[in-house]
């Protein structure tokens, strides 16, 4: 393999079509966050390894890139944004303790197993609501999940919600060693129901904890299902959970977003910074989850600010691979105009081209080769983006040439001459 040429493994280059696509969809998402009143932030793309240490509770450390600086220190590709935020508002926002808006875009460098299938450079965009613990911030942040969703132009998705201090409080509730609640974690994760019985039943458990842990891979559903499960709830975290879900419901309906919610009472996280809800958006045509996001109250203050928060990510190439396979078309076209003159016109088309730039035309000049036809160039334009040609044959004869229905008409330029 020529590796002059060739990408690594995890990362894939973007271009034409599809590079249009996507900026158009980053642009979409960044007004919406502005909308809401966001202010915009940037971080740089690595970071000191103590941003995500194993203490902050991210990405675990056999997954990120490292390397060393000059001076020998360790440094980290930023797998995620919230801890880079987070360091950014303990410096810079230290005093503030009015609510504070951040929204972010860029890439995150994740170190996955080639046996995953997974980019492991991805861009995200996302929002940080800091310095509100109230359930009126996470019904905020959810409303914008599900209006992203609906915007890029999806109808048929849902957002899962659930809540770390349910599963928490029966563990802690239980005395589990952080092993049993590692593996106990991971079977939540991947739905394994039966599994989750076998391995409560080892441990061995007061009977109504026993019942409990059991009881989360089925507790998914509609606000009927977690009414019932307040009913049940025999420790008092567990139902402090319930109800505030329940509220975050009843604030969704005054934005008109409820009918997308469900709730799932065994939804875990690998990044163990959450402290409140957690959240997923799914839509079929996408195994993996499009938005990722939760509360996480004590995160800032590793970095030296006490700071309730809460955001969310949005995976944008995920989100783009969703709209293609539901046949969702962005209306991003061909619109770029060929100015096509052979060299004695040169100084015509560059005026003309001048002149349509300042009406807003996107206009190339390009010129005619003695060993090119007029087919090439419009295969040429047919390749690279762009929907018409205007061909000086002569300064008497201009065409306008539509590359997509072949039509050909005579147009007037004197006004260039």
């Amino acid at each position: 393999m020529d590796r002059r040429i060739h990408t690594p493994e995890g990362v894939r280059d973007i271009f034409g079509i599809e590079c249009d696509k996507k900026r158009y969809l980053e642009r979409k998402i960044e007004k919406l966050f502005h909308s809401y009143g966001y202010q915009s932030i940037e971080t740089p793309g690595f970071e000191f390894f103590d941003v995500f240490s194993r203490e902050v509770g991210t990405i675990p450390s056999a997954s990120l890139y490292k390397f060393f600086d000059r001076e020998g220190n360790t440094l980290v590709l930023r797998p995620d944004f919230t801890p880079s935020v987070a360091r950014a508002v303990s410096m810079y926002f230290k005093e503030e303790d009015m609510p504070l808006r951040l929204c972010y875009n860029g890439s995150v460098f994740i170190n996955n197993s080639s046996l995953q299938g997974r980019l492991k450079e991805s861009t995200q965009m996302g929002v940080e609501y800091l310095n509100d613990d109230s359930p009126e911030a996470d019904a905020e942040i959810l409303a914008l999940v599900v209006t992203i969703m609906k915007n890029s132009g999806l109808a048929d998705f849902q957002v899962s919600l659930g809540h770390v201090d349910y599963f928490r409080a029966l563990t802690e509730e239980a005395k589990l060693t952080e092993t049993q609640v590692e593996e106990l974690r991971h079977l939540m994760a991947i739905q394994n129901r039966f599994g989750v019985q076998e391995y409560i039943q080892h441990l061995q458990l007061r009977r109504d904890l026993e019942e409990a842990f059991c009881r989360m891979p089925e507790q998914f559903g509609g606000i009927e299902m977690l009414q019932a499960a307040q009913e049940k709830a025999g420790n008092r975290r567990c139902r402090e959970a319930i109800e505030r879900l329940i509220r975050i419901y009843d604030l969704l309906k005054l934005y008109g977003c409820e009918r997308y919610i469900t709730f799932d009472l065994g939804m875990t996280s690998q990044l163990q910074y959450y402290t409140g809800i957690i959240f997923q958006a799914y839509t079929y045509g996408s195994g993996d989850a499009l938005i990722k996001g939760g509360r996480y109250n004590r995160l800032i203050e590793r970095f030296g600010k006490k700071a309730d928060a809460v955001g969310f990510a949005t995976e944008v190439d995920q989100l783009l691979i969703a709209l293609d396979r539901q046949h969702v078309a962005l209306p991003v076209e061909d619109i770029k105009t060929m100015v096509l003159y052979p060299v004695s016109l040169e100084p015509l088309a560059i005026r003309f081209s001048a002149a349509q730039r300042k009406k807003g035309i996107e206009a190339a000049c390009v010129r005619f080769q003695a060993d090119k036809v007029l087919d090439d160039y419009r295969r040429y334009g047919s390749r690279n983006q762009f929907g018409g040609i205007i061909y000086f044959r002569s300064a008497e004869e201009v065409y306008a040439i539509n590359l997509k229905t072949g039509e050909t008409r005579r147009i007037e330029v004197k006004g260039y001459m």
